[in-house]
């Protein structure tokens, strides 16, 4: 198909296939930002939904909560792959902060948000600092040459052993958490989805974990801790505890966003410094620049590629017609392009400032985590920039299967780092 001139119609945004095998949409977003910022689609497989491509128009839809609500369908996933049962749209398996509303999201936001914030992240530098450090000594060896896989051997070490250590996970139960991420976020990548023919089934992982949660939420009841599990296993709500579902999903979406995001965006990060070699250099003058590269990196990689949103009311957008009941998908990687916002958009500069990105979303849903993922990328980078003497590609990069949240999956380099 060619984006730029076939029928509108036939543009697809959303099919996770081909988001593994060319990347994000971006010429088709261009084109949408142009001709159709506010558009209807129906592509095969899938519910209609209307694609929001505009930074504008995303920001004015995220904070207008009560028109538009995220409980219901917070995620476009193709009805195939919802197999017997109801469909993930219709009976989310989690109930989670990205799929509530005010003044419930407020309310269970603030069981954990006083461990998110800048002055809390602050004092873990330290620590991020140390974690980071021992990834990079073990990496470069006695400083020779030599390859790995980025994204599964380096860019997901630091934030995995980082939100681990909040949540007071010991660190055998890493390879678990990452696998369970893996599953999580790849639920339509052919290498990473479970086989069946039911929901319960393919979403079997969940199960494996709710039952660690379990384990792990009576011990810290019975023998309480200075970590976040801790706090969220104690904790009350209107007076009750916590019911289980809410709290196992509150825990759930901290144990695998807290990572997961920041993975894809460390590993997209180095790619985009490979694939512009003068800022690599530029950065490794100055890793001071990491200040604004961090959020550089954020905007050109956008992990979280979309939420989903339903209208509660009539609402006209750039002359559109939104009925209630209508699903609209906020496409942040597209505003993160938009030229209205952006000069040149399409040019990945560690320098750029200002830098009004949407990559931790906007309005009541602004990312929870978006200070600890700040100081991860500033630290990783900042490291980085200070250690490398060479570094390159030593296959094709793959990436996730998935319209949702999006990166490099396997990322084989090729590297010389000087020694501890």
């Amino acid at each position: 198909m060619d984006t730029d001139t076939d029928p509108l119609e036939r543009i697809d945004v959303i099919t996770a296939r081909l988001y593994g095998e060319h990347g994000y949409p971006h010429q088709a977003w261009t084109r949408l930002r142009r001709e159709s910022p506010v558009h209807w689609c129906e592509p095969p497989g899938y519910r209609p939904f209307w694609a929001i491509t505009k930074h504008a128009d995303i920001t004015e839809v995220s904070t207008q909560p009560d028109k538009f609500r995220s409980a219901g369908r917070f995620i476009l996933f193709p009805e195939a792959a919802t197999l017997q049962g109801p469909t993930l749209e219709e009976a989310p398996p989690l109930r989670m902060l990205v799929n509530m509303d005010p003044p419930e999201h407020r309310d269970y936001r603030k069981l954990v948000s006083h461990w998110f914030t800048p002055r809390a992240i602050g004092h873990l530098e330290g620590r991020l600092e140390q974690i980071t450090r021992e990834i990079f000594d073990d990496l470069a060896k006695d400083g020779g040459t030599y390859e790995c896989d980025f994204v599964r051997e380096v860019a997901a070490l630091q934030p995995l052993r980082m939100i681990t250590e909040m949540l007071g996970i010991p660190r055998e139960k890493e390879p678990f958490v990452l696998r369970v991420t893996n599953e999580n976020f790849g639920i339509e990548d052919p290498e990473f989805q479970r086989q069946g023919d039911t929901r319960a089934d393919r979403l079997g992982f969940l199960q494996e974990a709710f039952t660690y949660l379990s384990e792990i939420m009576a011990e810290r009841r019975a023998d309480p801790r200075e970590d976040l599990t801790t706090v969220l296993a104690t904790a009350t709500f209107n007076g009750e505890p916590i019911p289980t579902f809410e709290l196992f999903s509150l825990y759930f979406l901290v144990m695998v966003a807290g990572h997961d995001t920041t993975r894809n965006a460390i590993s997209g990060g180095l790619l985009a410094l490979l694939e512009h070699p003068d800022e690599l250099e530029k950065l490794r003058r100055n890793p001071a620049l990491v200040e604004t590269a961090t959020d550089e990196i954020v905007r050109w990689t956008t992990p979280v590629n979309h939420f989903a949103r339903t209208a509660t009311v009539d609402y006209e957008l750039r002359g559109r017609h939104i009925k209630p009941g209508d699903s609209v998908a906020l496409f942040y990687a597209s505003a993160n392009r938009d030229e209205e916002v952006f000069p040149d958009p399409f040019v990945f500069r560690i320098d750029r400032d200002p830098n009004p990105h949407l990559g931790f979303g906007v309005g009541e849903h602004f990312c929870l985590g978006a200070h600890l993922a700040r100081l991860d990328l500033k630290v990783f980078f900042r490291q980085f920039a200070e250690r490398v003497e060479s570094i390159e590609l030593a296959a094709p990069v793959q990436r996730l299967h998935a319209s949702f949240v999006g990166g490099p999956k396997r990322m084989p380099i090729r590297y010389r780092l000087k020694p501890a």
